[in-house]
């Protein structure tokens, strides 16, 4: 019997290694191909920014006449005068006057391209490098930072002058600060809180995902000093005890963020600072259900493969009541909680206004037949795709990490609960179906999974065989078509508006 169990112990040994060799030369594929890959993309970039503001756009788009106008009363001085159609807080406009003053006397360019490249410095430099270097080193077979570079939602946007680059930058680079700890605890807290703080500047609803930081920051340090276990509710109450013991280093640097939010909302008596009217939150639920769409079919190559629909399928044969009743639920989320905005249905801009009319409303099969069941399997992906990634804990046995900045980049229980509210709170309140809503709620679930360690299609033959290079390379690869895609609609096809002076082009 002991030959037997050496020879067992010895054979488990080899596979281990096996996977470790394979799991490294994933890593280290991965570096060589997000360096190289990253080249190409900045060299790309700046061709398509010279496209825009030479060719496509030399003229404001869209929402850039309120964006720039107001940059340019900064520019000159004007610090008390402010266009009441601007929703967001003038983040983006103090951080473009500053670049204006930067580079003024170094290009003959005009107003409009210079403010642009605040965006693209941002997409093309500080988002991969500053914000997304850190954690990748965290999870290093888990995402791509080139891919998340060139995620569809945000790209475009790195060519335009809009809040959304800068508004994921700054909110992102709060958790990573808050995951990495690269000041310490104490500072690295602050600074996370500090970063969480500014990119409401730029995007008031990000004081949500504040609070999905604030939650995680406590969270990785109770569960190892109060040695988390498998009963849920227990650990909850460890998460409070520890929060309310350790309030002055973890709550009171994100709680300030909230009391001066909380001043704003009394100051402003709203959430939006302009155009009131036209953005009054409500409960816009079916929200919710497009969120989890555009997830389900932006992240297809990290969760494709065999036994993920095997799983579906099986799910609803053994389930089918549960099933049934999920489907009626979100009919009857479909039928009254569908809010039409009349942005919507007015601009055609904008692809989601022929997603709307084309699909999601086309009559009454697609509306209530064909898209509950899409939505179903969405919601079913969002769950199933994380749930994987989500830390276990022994029963008895404590946990033997002793660091935060030691854990892996993995959410709780707690944490995991707190992403799905946080989500939610975001989209919910908005009556108006905007894909750019959704970017941080991807962002924030995409950085925390694993992509499934299966092939496509063909079965697994070795267990010592990782895929996540040709899953994470299948990712990059189908982002990169989304967006040839949609650069070569904007590109190609242009219609005139009786309102506006200049061709009009179609975007996210």
């Amino acid at each position: 019997m002991s030959v037997d169990y050496n020879s067992d112990d010895q054979e488990w040994d080899e596979l281990k290694d096996d996977l470790d060799n394979a799991i490294q030369q994933e890593v280290l594929l991965g570096i060589i191909i997000n360096l190289l890959c990253w080249v190409l993309l900045v060299l790309s970039g700046i061709y398509i920014a010279y496209k825009f503001n030479v060719h496509w756009v030399p003229y404001y788009f869209i929402d850039e006449v309120f964006h720039v106008h107001q940059t340019i009363k900064y520019i000159g001085g004007e610090w008390m005068s402010w266009d009441p159609k601007i929703t967001t807080p003038p983040g983006l406009y103090l951080l473009g006057c500053f670049w204006y003053h930067v580079m003024k006397f170094m290009t003959r360019w005009n107003t409009l391209s210079i403010v642009r490249m605040v965006n693209f410095i941002g997409g093309f430099i500080v988002w991969p490098w500053v914000v997304l270097r850190p954690l990748y080193l965290f999870n290093a077979i888990g995402f791509w930072p080139i891919t998340l570079m060139v995620f569809p939602l945000i790209f475009c946007f790195n060519f335009l002058y809009y809040t959304d680059v800068w508004s994921t930058i700054l909110i992102v680079e709060s958790l990573a600060l808050a995951i990495t700890v690269p000041f310490g605890e104490r500072w690295s807290i602050w600074a996370s809180s500090i970063c969480g703080l500014i990119s409401c500047l730029f995007r008031q609803t990000n004081i949500v995902w504040n609070a999905f930081i604030m939650v995680l920051v406590i969270e990785r340090r109770a569960l190892i000093h109060k040695d988390f276990n498998n009963f849920k509710i227990n650990n909850y109450l460890k998460w409070l005890l520890h929060a309310i013991e350790n309030f002055n280093s973890l709550v009171l640097p994100y709680l300030v963020n909230f009391m001066l939010f909380f001043v704003f909302l009394i100051y402003n008596k709203s959430l939006t600072l302009g155009d009131k009217q036209s953005h009054v939150a409500g409960f816009h639920l079916v929200q919710i259900l497009y969120c989890l769409l555009f997830i389900a079919f932006f992240s297809f190559p990290v969760w494709l493969c065999r036994g993920f629909l095997a799983q579906y399928v099986i799910r609803m044969l053994l389930k089918p009541v549960r099933t049934l009743f999920e489907l009626i639920m979100i009919m009857l989320v479909i039928r009254f909680f569908t809010v039409v905005h009349p942005f919507l249905l007015a601009d055609n801009r904008h692809l989601v206004f022929y997603l709307y009319r084309k699909l999601l409303a086309r009559n009454w099969f697609c509306k209530y037949i064909l898209m509950s069941s899409i939505y179903h399997f969405a919601v079913y992906v969002y769950f199933e795709v994380l749930r994987p990634s989500v830390m276990f804990f022994h029963p008895i046995l404590p946990v033997e990490i002793k660091s935060p900045a030691a854990l892996p980049l993995q959410l709780s229980h707690i944490s995991w609960t707190a992403l799905i509210i946080c989500t939610i709170a975001t989209v919910v309140p908005s009556p108006l179906f905007e894909p750019r809503y959704y970017i941080l709620p991807y962002i924030f679930w995409r950085i925390f999974v694993m992509v499934s360690p299966e092939p496509f299609f063909a079965r697994p033959k070795d267990y010592n065989q990782v895929h996540n290079t040709k899953r994470l390379a299948a990712e990059f690869a189908w982002f990169l078509v989304i967006n040839a895609g949609v650069i070569f609609i904007f590109a190609r096809y242009t219609f005139s508006w009786p309102t506006e002076p200049f061709a009009q082009r179609i975007i996210w």
